[in-house]
């Protein structure tokens, strides 16, 4: 279970990095016009964030946890 935990705890805590800053870079890459138009002008646009990324983080951590005992708990019903 702590296996799991540890898991799911580095792949929240990664994922939401990572996910951040994609978000960063996508916005800056984006095309500054659409095609086939001269005036090109930067976008102006910036990720949107929910406000607490807590829930992303504790549902990322809890399904890991599941992940890890469900197998488990099956394997020792079966014994």
């Amino acid at each position: 279970m702590s296996e799991a935990l540890l898991i799911g705890l580095l792949g929240a805590r990664s994922g939401i990095l990572i996910g951040t800053g994609g978000a960063y870079v996508l916005t800056g890459i984006s095309p500054h016009s659409p095609a086939g138009v001269g005036n090109a002008t930067p976008a102006n646009v910036s990720p949107i964030f929910v406000p607490s990324d807590r829930h992303v983080w504790v549902l990322s951590v809890l399904l890991s946890l599941a992940a890890g005992v469900l197998p488990a708990w099956k394997a020792l019903r079966r014994n």
